[in-house]
């Protein structure tokens, strides 16, 4: 009996450890974000982070919480709420914009041998830390805060300039962690597996994008606005400098499309015409789709030990999940001056650079991880025969191992759900009677938007899915501190 008692304990004990590692509040389930993204319900979405009183109940020291509380807030026009979420995610996030070598915290996560990364607490990604300086920028734009929307950019700059570095010593770190723990004696027949399960595992990279440079890395739209803010701001410094030239030049390297390529190469034009100044210029930036995910596959099958002692063992990795299209892109404007859209960032390319640089590290750490917990099992299970248990008794706790071992045999599939699929973008002349048309690449109407004379306005057009009315935000620039106009429903449908 006593050796039953120490089988139980070890199985608790082994539960409780792996699962104590779990981090983080997730306010809104994945399941119930999709259906507010297929609708684009962003009214809804963003109350389910705000109690009666419309106070936040997000968690601040949950970065994947407050990274999708942020961005909530963001779709549905919540500005001030939306920059407080990005301002608790920045604080959590490992990737500082001035820390170019892999944070201590990343590398200690990737060496985590004994159960699987999706029990820690989240780190975020290189790329997140941009979108949060992106999406701060634009709150600020849209309050009409523009010295804080020259901070967000001027950080927005250095945060991109070390991405690549930074993915490199991202590269680099996941590299000598997998030869590290697969040089490992006592992992021998780790490594020999790998070559046995090559095949299976290759499903995880499948569905990334072809032709991944590390320049695409760079959130193109994000350097594009970043000239769009200093062509329109109220100070001549901002327009006198390089920085928009500068900005531009690295939008079109990072540019994910040829169309993108001609909308940055009309803007520099227009600078150059305007002497480094934009005026009544409509700029649209469009917000299409869902982004990328992630899910999990196993390969439940002995591989390494193959021994009565053992009733599971397997791996569990993350395959990479394109995200999808909403409208694909819309029309501005009517008649012969009509144009479209264009991506200039596409955020599968930028996430899947991540994945793609990580991913052999992911199949490294979770073949080891399976070797130790079957070795494991394996001596539970030897202590269960020893122990002269009732031989039903003792084949539940076998079976008990196998199924704790299956608990904590776990693939990191977490992702920042309410992300876009792209980010485009298309610079058109005001039109002479100051209402700008938009409307689906099919020609359905979306909105008939009233432009403010004699200055550009940014136009923020959200849509994640086609179920419902695309989101659209207006804001004069330079702001001067007009608060954003709201196109609602009502009058897109009155044709205002």
């Amino acid at each position: 009996m006593r050796g039953d008692r120490w089988v139980r304990s070890g199985l608790l004990s082994l539960s409780i450890a792996g699962l104590a590692g779990c981090a983080g509040t997730h306010t809104v389930a994945d399941k119930d974000a999709s259906g507010h993204l297929a609708i684009s319900d962003y009214q809804s979405y963003a109350a389910r982070y705000l109690d009666a009183k419309g106070q936040p109940t997000y968690d601040p020291k949950s970065l994947l919480d407050a990274l999708e509380a942020g961005k909530a807030f963001n779709d549905a026009g919540m500005w001030a709420l939306s920059s407080a979420a990005f301002d608790a995610a920045a604080a959590q996030l490992s990737w500082k914009e001035d820390t170019v070598q892999t944070p201590d915290d990343v590398a200690n996560l990737i060496g985590t041998t004994l159960t699987s990364s999706a029990f820690g607490a989240y780190q975020g990604k290189i790329y997140q830390g941009s979108m949060i300086d992106y999406y701060q920028a634009i709150n600020h734009l849209m309050l009409g805060d523009e010295a804080n929307a020259r901070v967000d950019f001027n950080r927005l700059q250095v945060r991109q300039d070390n991405a690549a570095t930074q993915l490199k010593a991202y590269a680099d770190s996941i590299d000598a962690s997998a030869k590290s723990d697969l040089s490992n004696k006592d992992h021998e027949s780790a490594k020999k597996s790998l070559a046995e399960v090559g095949p299976k595992i290759a499903d995880g990279i499948k569905d990334l994008p072809g032709h991944l440079g590390a320049s695409k890395i760079r959130l193109s739209a994000g350097d594009a606005m970043s000239a769009v803010f200093r062509a329109t701001s109220s100070s001549e410094s901002d327009k006198q400098s390089n920085k928009a030239k500068d900005m531009l030049k690295s939008a079109n390297e990072a540019s994910a499309t040829r169309g993108g390529n001609a909308v940055l190469a009309y803007l520099t034009q227009e600078l150059q015409r305007g002497k480094g100044g934009l005026n009544n210029k409509a700029i649209v930036l469009f917000e299409d789709g869902v982004g990328p995910s992630f899910k999990e596959f196993r390969v439940d099958l002995p591989l390494f030990i193959v021994s009565s002692k053992v009733t599971y063992t397997g791996l569990a990795l993350p395959q990479f999940v394109p995200g999808h299209p909403a409208y694909g892109s819309l029309k501005v404007g009517s008649g012969t001056t009509q144009q479209e859209t264009a991506v200039l960032t596409d955020l599968n390319e930028v996430a899947g650079l991540e994945f793609d640089a990580g991913y052999k590290g992911v199949v490294a750490k979770a073949v080891v991880s399976t070797v130790v917990k079957t070795v494991a099992q394996a001596a539970i299970n030897n202590q269960v025969d020893k122990s002269k248990a009732n031989p039903l008794i003792g084949g539940l706790l076998k079976l008990g191992t196998g199924a704790a071992q299956y608990a904590l045999t776990k693939a990191d599939t977490r992702a920042w759900v309410n992300l876009p699929d792209t980010l485009q973008m298309v610079v058109v002349d005001r039109p002479t009677d100051g209402v700008l048309t938009l409307t689906s690449a099919l020609g359905e109407p979306v909105a008939r938007i009233p432009l403010q004379q004699d200055v550009s306005s940014l136009v923020l057009v959200k849509a994640s899915g086609t179920e419902g009315k695309p989101a659209v935000y207006v804001q004069s620039l330079p702001a001067h501190g007009v608060l954003a106009q709201n196109v609602t429903a009502l009058q897109v449908a009155r044709g205002l």
